[in-house]
């Protein structure tokens, strides 16, 4: 049994670096276990709340976006 702190950065470290679930560095909990939390959690709706809230998608949320300069 892995703590939900654990499981929790795996899944932010995830997210953020965009690796796949098997690449994961070996310093996190097994990946399979990791996935079944997640996949309860997608299956859930929450998934989508948790990456919007980290990593890459806070930042477009917010208008992070850069715009073109204009002539």
């Amino acid at each position: 049994m892995h703590c939900h702190r654990a499981i929790l950065d795996t899944i932010r470290y995830l997210v953020d670096n965009g690796v796949k679930w098997r690449a994961m560095p070996a310093d996190f909990p097994p990946w399979d276990r990791v996935y079944a939390f997640f996949r309860r959690w997608r299956d859930h709706g929450l998934a989508k709340e948790f990456h919007d809230g980290c990593g890459r998608g806070s930042a477009r949320g917010r208008g992070g976006m850069r715009s073109r300069a204009r002539a």
